[in-house]
């Protein structure tokens, strides 16, 4: 019998969310066992934490100072037991049963990286439009991306430590698009599985952008790519989706190599010598036989 996956949930001050991430989370009946890193909340979010009586909830870490992600990934990296292990965000309602569904997937196909649910909202979703990136392997089908999100997925912990940078921005700490160059199929298991974002604009279940402004505490890409306006970061969301999709894989990843081209930094410049390295061995990799 497998044993159960690793989650890890890193939170700041998001004690709005987080109570009914966690609510949903633990009303799964899936076996999981998860591994919680507080950032110096002040809202009553480590509280809430502390008082959690689930026995999943195997570990939590309070921190004294907010750290962002690449600490509390490092800490979980190296502290997780399970052959597989992901993580989950802090204002994501899951479906039941998700880790369940993508947990044997991981398990029976090695070229498998980082799988999740679908945070987008489903009228993002267009399965025609996105027909030329669905791949399958091993029986399963995986509308296939460059890399995914950080909200809700899985993946075999050892890939995860091979791919693990010390970049200390403010996303998880992966090199998801150099797992993609390697050859491994990040993506969504298609029929998709649902993960519902609240802190998304457009989501009736919104309490930090109502007022049609972006502050402090707004969701962490929306402070990462610095937008200003609830309206203008909804439209970026959809325009991601549709990007998904309608973009052929192996464009992403010309697009990807573009990108750092225009890095003109030392370190861009080296970084991108080796994707273009990579681009030349690896682009057999890109498109399934």
């Amino acid at each position: 019998m497998s044993q159960p996956v690793d989650l890890l949930l890193i939170t700041w001050n998001r004690r709005d969310y987080v109570e009914k991430t966690l609510s949903n989370l633990l009303a799964d009946p899936s076996d999981f066992r998860l591994y919680c890193w507080d950032n110096a909340s002040t809202d009553g979010t480590a509280d809430l934490i502390a008082s959690i009586n689930d026995p999943r909830v195997v570990k939590r870490h309070f921190n004294k100072e907010n750290v962002n992600q690449q600490e509390p990934c490092m800490w979980f990296f190296e502290t997780a037991t399970s052959d597989v292990i992901g993580k989950v965000d802090d204002d994501i309602l899951l479906p039941e049963g998700w880790t369940e569904r993508i947990a044997p997937m991981i398990r029976k196909e090695p070229k498998f990286g980082m799988l999740g649910c679908w945070i987008f909202m489903p009228e993002d979703w267009n399965e025609t439009l996105a027909q030329h990136n669905i791949v399958e392997l091993s029986g399963e089908r995986v509308f296939r991306c460059m890399g995914i999100q950080g909200h809700s997925f899985l993946a075999r912990r050892d890939y995860l430590q091979r791919y693990c940078h010390k970049s200390k921005g403010h996303g998880i700490p992966v090199a998801r698009p150099k797992m993609s160059l390697d050859g491994l199929v990040s993506g969504y298991p298609v029929p998709l599985l649902y993960a519902h974002n609240m802190d998304d604009p457009r989501s009736p279940m919104n309490v930090k952008t109502k007022s049609g402004s972006l502050g402090t505490d707004a969701a962490l890409t929306a402070r990462s790519l610095k937008f200003e306006s609830a309206e203008a970061f909804g439209q970026w969301i959809a325009a991601d989706a549709l990007r998904r999709q309608t973009v052929p894989f192996d464009k992403q990843m010309q697009i990807k190599l573009t990108q750092l081209q225009c890095n003109k930094t030392r370190l861009g410049k080296i970084t991108f010598k080796l994707w273009k390295r990579f681009c030349h061995s690896k682009i057999k990799h890109w498109i399934l036989d």
